[in-house]
């Protein structure tokens, strides 16, 4: 298994470009005895009640791609136990162009969206391995991969003291961000402090953090002023914000502002964006209650609604943000 030099953070982000710039557009016609077994994420390897469910039927099956360099087939083991079962010599086939590495990557990302669902074990072993692989990957774009929970992810990381120590890790969208952000905060705070009259996203530049944490900087810079509150304070562990029994000041402050704002609760969408946010700061300050009333056996599938809302979420920031 071949692992990712120590590359520059942008040489390193373009591994987690989408994979599907590596895949071909047009299908070719292979000879099935010139292909070799996939590396596949399933521990078990094929299901033969699946194979022989589809050498039964009589619908043309979407090509199964194959790593070019080696012949090796990336995803669609079933299909070729199927075609050849059927007496078949060839199938048609897409061409994958990228790393042994990535073309596991893509192995494990297309059998979590179609075909024959991986079990737990095999993404938890695909996990671990991609861990290894791709040391660099953060815990939230793995979480994309495999399918699995984010904190599932990081449970594993965990158990994995090499993969432990990096400073940055890259997220779904290729950049780095720090493991520890306290760091960038504080530079956020010390850019905003040269740069007071500096937009959101020149502070997330400048520090590399998102638009939104440049903003809660900037709001605490002003309630610093105010008060003599540090800036860059967050809650410490065992604090009424940490273990969220507590609302952040500064949130209710801003919920207050738009409440009473008459363009905000004189419209219906006005009042719905109020409504939203208080129902976001009652999950916020009562999550581990929230998160410890979730069944084991429904805790991923809460975790991937979760994931969808908080995407939603993220690009209503931005819109925002761009306003």
């Amino acid at each position: 298994m071949s692992t990712v030099p120590d590359l520059s953070h942008e040489d390193l982000a373009d591994h987690f470009l989408p994979l599907e710039r590596y895949l071909s557009d047009q299908c070719v016609l292979l000879p099935i005895g010139s292909l070799l077994p996939a590396d596949s994420p399933r521990l078990d390897g094929e299901n033969t009640k699946h194979v022989r469910a589809i050498a039964e039927l009589d619908d043309e099956l979407q090509p199964i791609i194959v790593h070019k360099e080696s012949l090796r087939v990336i995803d669609g083991m079933h299909r070729l136990r199927a075609r050849a079962e059927r007496g078949d010599t060839t199938i048609r086939a897409r061409y994958f162009s990228g790393s042994e590495s990535e073309a596991f990557l893509f192995a494990v990302q297309s059998n979590t969206k179609h075909g024959l669902p991986l079990t737990r074990e095999d993404r938890r072993a695909a996990a671990e391995r991609i861990i290894k692989t791709f040391p660099a990957m953060s815990d939230r774009a793995l979480s994309k991969y495999t399918g699995l929970a984010q904190q599932t992810v990081a449970r594993i990381r965990q158990q994995l003291p090499s993969c432990r120590s990096r400073k940055s890790r890259i997220g779904v969208d290729g950049r780095a961000r720090p493991v520890n952000p306290e760091e960038n905060r504080r530079i956020a705070e010390e850019f905003l402090k040269e740069n007071p009259h500096a937009s959101l996203r020149q502070i997330a530049r400048a520090a590399n953090i998102s638009p939104s944490t440049a903003q809660d900087v900037r709001r605490r810079t002003i309630r610093q002023r105010n008060s003599g509150e540090p800036a860059a304070r967050r809650p410490t562990a065992g604090s009424p914000g940490k273990n969220g029994q507590v609302p952040d000041p500064g949130l209710l402050h801003d919920l207050a502002l738009l409440a009473r704002d008459p363009s905000v609760r004189h419209t219906e969408a006005g009042r719905m964006l109020v409504q939203w946010l208080r129902l976001t700061m009652v999950v916020g300050t009562n999550h581990t209650i929230v998160v410890n009333s979730v069944p084991e056996h429904c805790a991923e599938i809460a975790a991937r609604a979760m994931r969808v809302c908080t995407a939603h979420l993220e690009e209503f920031v931005r819109k925002l943000e761009r306003r």
